[in-house]
């Protein structure tokens, strides 16, 4: 179907072109990432829930049962859940930190010499919210 311009489509301010996918592909994200606070989340999963892009999980610890990594495996072993946020599709949207009941989500660069990767911690049972 052939484009057909509109009185909406008529600026004078600007001009409406095609952008090349290749261009949007390279586009630069922010350098903060989605954080946890592991003391303050009651794992109510409300942030999962919200996320309109479906990138933010709240996954059992015996997900990494076995897994090749054993340091990986050792830091979560005895954690109530593992957060994990898939930041290639992670908008910085901000829609699960306004969610969060507790202020417990929040944005920050990763520390230095972390490569590339949030630290898992353990959110007690005693924490999480009465269903």
């Amino acid at each position: 179907m052939p484009f057909t311009k509109t009185e909406v489509d008529i600026h004078e301010d600007y001009t409406l072109e095609a952008v090349d996918p290749a261009w949007l592909s390279e586009g630069v994200k922010s350098p903060k990432h989605l954080m946890l606070d592991p003391d303050n989340c009651i794992l109510c999963r409300a942030c999962e829930d919200v996320c309109p892009w479906n990138c933010i999980f709240m996954l059992a610890p015996d997900i990494v049962e076995g897994a090749q990594t054993s340091a990986a495996e050792a830091e979560v072993i005895n954690s109530t859940a593992i957060f994990v946020v898939d930041d290639n599709a992670c908008t910085r949207c901000s829609v699960c930190v306004d969610r969060c009941p507790t202020d417990t989500l929040y944005y920050a660069r990763l520390p230095e010499g972390s490569g590339g990767r949030r630290t898992m911690a353990e959110v007690p049972t005693s924490q999480a919210a009465e269903e």
